[in-house]
């Protein structure tokens, strides 16, 4: 149910996305009650388990990423001040920062925390499921993260062009947000300041169980109250992202082709070399525009786009993806339950792609069909029943059909495709 922004919150409730689609998506900032897609024991887990690496020092490049900020900076090595596995509670946790920071104001920031959980990855996608069928799935990756602030304003939103919209759960205390919508010019400095009443600053304030949302244009200001936890979801929705993507995409293609062995690319300079001699600089251009169009004009660009959008879009833009789990032993007498969404995507004349939790893989368009029908979404099955009706010989691995069988069983197990009924669902 959407509330105004001056409503407080009652009974939470699933969000009518169709009627969030008509009124807000990329309109206008709203504050709506929400059931939370997540609950606060399992952030704390999943924040000790994300941290663990993090506890020697700053790391780069790797997912997920954690940073904590206290003061007026982001602290490089925050060691003792990330959680550790005997916080046995996230109150735990918050004590003992309040002891060591004599009550400075503190924010820890998880991106793309998800990964490591696919409990909350999944119950996360299946909340914005219901957006993304109303708006359009997304084309790029949406960004998650966790927010653990406590008496602290985050200023970055207003330093940055924004290119995404956001959708921000309180799990937990209370957060103001203050807007700045980008058509009215850059912001000025003191829009942060929560005592200045500035024209065209907009401010929402949102309790433990309450989702904000603003547009991919609005510039914003986070302050967080005491003990305050939050799930932020960043949507790219500014139109020139994708076109980033396919350039890297392009680039990769093209190095793919050439063969690169990572040192930078100079040209031929100097004495005696000349622009269009051999070995020159534009030989070596022409082929590089000869190469980048072959590579346009071919099956390979076509085809990896169509790969990555199956996968994207059976992860409910939700990237990275969980690991897949352990594989089980599957007898005849085996019962399987087909749980996952399945995305279908053809794949040249015969073959066609399947995408289960953001991994992908490739089947005979007409296997495909028909082991659709022998797994129906309602229901269960055994597999022996599953190889009789592929046309295998229904044994259980006496025969290379049944070993086939088998092993596309075992996949959509492991990539959470279908449950067996002896093992708990995650």
């Amino acid at each position: 149910m959407i509330t105004s922004t001056d409503e407080a919150p009652h009974a939470l409730e699933d969000v009518d996305w169709g009627l969030f689609g008509e009124r807000y998506w990329e309109r206008r900032p709203a504050r709506l009650r929400s059931r939370l897609p997540v609950g606060i024991d399992r952030i704390h887990a999943l924040t000790v388990q994300a941290c663990a690496p993090f506890r020697a020092g700053t790391r780069f490049w790797v997912m997920p990423d954690v940073r904590f900020l206290a003061g007026d900076g982001w602290l490089r090595a925050p060691g003792g001040k990330l959680p550790e596995p005997t916080d046995r509670t996230l109150d735990d946790y918050l004590d003992r920062l309040d002891s060591e920071l004599a009550g400075q104001g503190y924010l820890l920031t998880l991106r793309q925390p998800l990964l490591l959980d696919y409990a909350l990855w999944s119950a996360v996608r299946d909340a914005v499921d219901g957006l993304w069928r109303q708006v359009g799935w997304p084309n790029l990756p949406v960004v998650a993260e966790i927010l653990i602030g406590d008496r602290f304003t985050q200023h970055v939103g207003a330093t940055e062009e924004p290119t995404h919209a956001a959708l921000t759960w309180v799990l937990r205390g209370r957060m103001d947000v203050r807007l700045w919508d980008e058509g009215n010019g850059p912001p000025p400095a003191s829009v942060a300041d929560p005592e200045q009443d500035l024209e065209g600053v907009r401010t929402l304030r949102a309790e433990a169980g309450e989702l904000l949302y603003w547009p991919s244009h609005q510039r914003h200001v986070d302050t967080h109250g005491e003990r305050c936890v939050a799930l932020r979801l960043r949507i790219p929705v500014d139109r020139r992202l994708p076109f980033t993507e396919l350039r890297d995409l392009l680039a990769d293609l093209v190095h793919g082709r050439q063969g690169h062995d990572e040192t930078v690319p100079y040209f031929p300079f100097g004495p005696g070399t000349r622009v269009e001699e051999p070995g020159g600089v534009l030989p070596h251009l022409t082929t590089l525009g000869q190469e980048l169009r072959t590579v346009l004009d071919g099956e390979q660009l076509r085809r990896t786009l169509r790969i990555r959008w199956a996968a994207l879009r059976s992860a409910a833009g939700l990237e990275p993806i969980p690991e897949p789990r352990a594989g089980v032993v599957l007898t005849p007498e085996t019962r399987v339950r087909r749980t996952g969404e399945i995305v279908r995507m053809p794949d040249g004349h015969r073959q066609e792609v399947w995408a289960v939790n953001g991994h992908v893989f490739t089947l005979p368009r007409a296997a495909g069909n028909r082991v659709l029908e022998a797994l129906p979404r309602e229901g269960e099955t055994s597999v022996r029943e599953v190889c009789a009706a592929l046309g295998a010989g229904g044994s259980g691995g006496g025969n290379g059909n049944d070993r086939t069988v088998l092993a596309l069983l075992d996949k959509l197990y492991r990539l959470r495709g279908i449950d067996v009924l002896e093992v708990p669902a995650e």
